[in-house]
């Protein structure tokens, strides 16, 4: 899986995070992982209560049991995965999935929900039509909340940006932070609406040229789509946004890091631009 979205949540949305966690995996499912795709025919569910014991729910073929992965996924549980692969013929054969929906709670006492999706995309990263439905994805299983940030990447699997990385931040420190400073930018990075009005707004942004779409949600923030395909986020683009975002992003000079050798981030100080 080399293409991955992730979005986090905190307290400020119209709807319940237990709603919008079901409303996520709705929407991954109907848009990423179709019935009867290559790869995706069999799929299983598990999802974990608490940190601390509670329920361990475990279901197969997610879309036949949906309304109890729906009741499982509603209160809004400390981890939840979705799995979709290859039908097997042994049960206990290992099978590589080839997609993955998520969420779990970060920081301390479940302040922040983290939302995910991961797929195969291939070759695909240089179609407009798959990348537009990325972005088309996002927007709507996001329909509903005001998130603190979202991005989509490809060949970063870690569940923390590549500026975060880069940049040594704890957990703690960049959730407490999300509304003030953006976490990060990718090819598709999304901004709350506080930052996106220090920027100018969905107007200001597109004004800008530095990026290819820009996306408004319902209940605040923006989607930017840097360049149309994920193929085409050259360092060229890369550099164009974060010229543009640096203004909300946090400061400090970013580092390689050993254990992410290919970190996508300008080494520059954004608070010196």
């Amino acid at each position: 899986m080399d293409v991955t979205i992730w979005a986090t949540l905190d307290e400020r949305a119209a709807a319940s995070r237990g709603d919008l966690v079901v409303h996520w995996f709705r929407t991954a499912i109907d848009f990423l992982f179709s019935d009867g795709a290559k790869g995706l025919r069999e799929s299983y569910a598990v999802v974990a209560e608490s940190r601390g014991g509670g329920r361990d729910i475990r279901l197969k073929d997610v879309r036949e049991n949906w309304p109890s992965l729906a009741d499982a996924l509603r209160p809004n549980p400390f981890h939840a995965c979705v799995g979709f692969h290859e039908p097997s013929a042994d049960e206990d054969e290992w099978v590589d999935d080839h997609g993955q929906v998520g969420s779990r709670h970060r920081g301390r006492g479940g302040t922040h929900t983290e939302l995910s999706a991961s797929l195969r995309g291939g070759d695909r990263i240089a179609d407009p039509d798959f990348c537009s439905r990325l972005l088309d994805f996002l927007a709507a299983a996001l329909d509903g909340a005001d998130p603190v940030f979202a991005r989509v990447d490809h060949l970063n699997v870690h569940d923390t940006s590549d500026l975060e990385a880069a940049l040594g931040r704890t957990h703690r420190r960049y959730l407490a932070e999300s509304r003030t400073h953006l976490r990060g930018y990718s090819w598709v990075t999304g901004v709350p609406a506080e930052l996106a009005a220090r920027l100018g707004g969905a107007l200001g942004l597109t004004a800008t040229g530095a990026f290819h779409a820009v996306r408004e949600l319902r209940c605040g923030g923006l989607l930017l789509q840097a360049t149309e395909t994920l193929a085409g986020y050259d360092d060229r683009a890369m550099r164009a946004v974060f010229h543009t975002l640096a203004p909300v992003l946090p400061p400090g000079i970013p580092q390689d890091d050993p254990a992410r050798p290919d970190l996508r981030v300008v080494f520059e100080d954004a608070s010196g631009i």
